[in-house]
């Protein structure tokens, strides 16, 4: 009789194992989000491809693939807990994302304000779509002295066309140079 007891338990013990390992596999993404800060669940969301200073921890998020809600809400609420010039980028880029063009530029300016090299370059770009080519200029020099490559390029077209600056095509091609190769992040 004990013969007959044995199998019986390892097939039935045998399909509680596999179901209790599928829920512990089923249930890890859930923990392990639930474990990030928000201002990680903001990186994991929205961290830009072209921004150096993204936590690479998670992979780079491109803009199209930024899931609005779920970034909007992570990216704020690290925000609100006073977020540094990182968290202020990406929340600006999906404010920007979401079609919230005021709001996304007003975080952007507390962003580039406070350092964030990206931020510097993209917020320039703005100040002169709107009419304030000094001030882009200027954060595009600040950036691109930061090592930004975006930022140099955005000033090498600056001496090229003469945007918040006199025409220098010396300076241009430097600037330009300077963005192609490693000496920039």
């Amino acid at each position: 009789m004990k013969t007959r007891i044995k199998p019986t338990i390892r097939i039935a013990s045998g399909p509680l194992i596999a179901t209790a390992m599928l829920l512990s596999i089923a249930a890890t993404p859930a923990a392990r989000a639930a474990e990030l800060t928000a201002a990680e669940q903001c990186d994991r969301e929205a961290g830009s491809e072209l921004d150096l200073e993204r936590n690479r921890a998670f992979p780079a998020v491109a803009t199209q693939d930024i899931r609005i809600g779920v970034a909007l809400s992570a990216c704020r609420e690290a925000y609100n807990q006073n977020g540094g010039a990182r968290t202020q980028f990406q929340l600006a880029r999906v404010l920007e994302r979401a079609g919230e063009r005021l709001k996304s530029l007003r975080i952007l300016g507390e962003a580039a304000q406070n350092g964030h090299a990206l931020a510097m370059a993209v917020y320039g770009t703005r100040l002169a779509e709107r009419g304030e080519p000094e001030a882009a200029f200027e954060l595009y020099q600040r950036a691109a002295s930061e090592g930004n490559r975006a930022a140099a390029q955005y000033l090498a077209a600056a001496y090229r066309d003469g945007v918040g600056t006199r025409v220098d095509g010396v300076l241009a091609a430097h600037w330009l140079e300077r963005a192609k190769t490693n000496d920039l992040q």
